[in-house]
């Protein structure tokens, strides 16, 4: 990821953190790991993606499914 991308991501991430905002967070979570598969970091980008799965999860979002299936190209999920 680029510094300022990350700086960026860390302050929303914190700050969707501290409202309890778990569809923001979902969604943050996934644009990190898009930084990190594009920056070729695939432990980074699963990391990230993990969270993002556990937020779609809790909040019933479509994206969910999309998430799942990348953990699994990724080896990460069955």
């Amino acid at each position: 990821m680029l510094r300022n991308d990350t700086k960026v991501l860390e302050r929303l991430l914190l700050a969707a953190h501290s409202t309890g905002d778990h569809v923001e967070l979902a969604n943050l979570y996934i644009r990190a790991a898009d930084l990190s598969d594009a920056s070729g970091s695939v432990d980074a980008a699963c990391f990230y993606l993990t969270h993002a799965y556990v937020f779609a999860l809790e909040q019933g979002m479509d994206t969910a499914k999309k998430i799942h299936a990348r953990l699994v190209v990724h080896g990460r999920e069955e």
